[in-house]
């Protein structure tokens, strides 16, 4: 399937060159109903129209080209251009992305966007280049919670036993298992599946991809437990990018920005839309009281601090974490 992909996209190149001064190809892992393929699909729309067409955008959603993990290994090696991916799954390219596997850090949606789209952020941009990635900015899944089969997560204690899925990250599975959960690593498309069958009891995500990506199907219940927020990072080959004339560069740049808003504002509506439709579709929904969710967020904290601060080092660890307490 990849192969036949990666052979139509080399044989589209001519063509597209052909009309097109700059091409840029960008893939991802979400479904073309997600906020992020819409914001993408504006992207492409306003950059070939304000170029007069001699930027062309292509995008291939949905997985099509891999993993976020092999798409971004694409993004490294030039094979494409563009990719977006989750924080988490990326720590094992980028160690200080690490700093955002911690629960509970900010308070609300603005105090998170506020801080990486600041001094914070600059500093993950700066890591991240010296991956060979240019950070075109911070789109965002939201705060996460969870769906599951098994009972509602009404307390601290109810987590145990829990077979959830996990992302194949190490500081996340040890954080998951300080409080008596089994995590397993999937990959993103093999969720429903796995739900499906009963092997796993639930997941956390943000509330939107609990209906794009059906899960209200095969689960009972929804915990809004509001654990973590995770930002869907967008990023380029630092190489192609730094390549650009300069015009190109500060046209890609300013529609960057609004495409960047403009998830926000849809990942925002649908999340806001979920929980009506969640509830429509028949699944129990509860909160996690608040002094369970502190205690679970410090449990969990405790146990993944010493390995965040090895990978992220002392001084990014404690610089970052000073920023986020101002």
């Amino acid at each position: 399937m990849k192969v036949a992909v990666w052979a139509a996209t080399a044989a589209l190149a001519f063509v597209t060159q052909a009309a097109a001064d700059t091409t840029i190809r960008i893939g991802h892992a979400t479904p073309e109903v997600s906020p992020v393929h819409q914001a993408l699909s504006y992207f492409e729309e306003e950059l070939e129209k304000r170029s007069n067409g001699t930027i062309q955008v292509e995008i291939f959603p949905g997985g099509q080209l891999g993993s976020v993990k092999e798409m971004t290994d694409l993004v490294q090696s030039g094979n494409i251009t563009m990719t977006t991916g989750a924080s988490v799954h990326l720590s094992s390219t980028v160690d200080q992305l690490a700093v955002l596997d911690q629960f509970l850090l900010f308070k609300d949606e603005e105090t998170a966007r506020s801080l990486l789209d600041g001094d914070a952020g600059k500093t993950i941009s700066a890591a991240m280049e010296d991956r060979g990635l240019k950070n075109m900015g911070f789109m965002e899944l939201g705060f996460r919670s969870f769906t599951n089969s098994r009972a509602p997560l009404d307390s601290y204690e109810a987590f145990e036993g829990l077979r959830m899925r996990s992302a194949d990250n190490p500081i996340a599975i040890k954080a998951w298992r300080s409080v008596g959960a089994v995590p397993v690593p999937l990959a993103w498309g093999e969720i429903y599946s796995s739900l499906q069958q009963g092997l796993i009891d639930g997941q956390e995500s943000a509330l939107s991809s609990m209906i794009i990506e059906r899960f209200f199907e095969v689960q009972k219940y929804v915990s809004l437990t509001g654990h973590i927020y995770w930002p869907e990072l967008w990023m380029a080959n630092l190489d192609w990018y730094n390549d650009l004339d300069e015009a190109d560069r500060t046209l890609i740049d300013e529609v960057a920005v609004e495409t960047v808003k403009k998830q926000r504002e849809l990942t925002a509506a649908a999340n806001a839309e979920t929980l009506a439709k969640l509830k429509e579709a028949g699944l129990e929904v509860n909160e996690l009281p608040e002094a369970d969710k502190k205690r679970l967020g410090e449990t969990m904290n405790a146990a993944i601090e010493g390995d965040i601060r090895a990978k992220v080092g002392d001084s990014f660890y404690d610089t970052f974490m000073q920023a986020v307490a101002q």
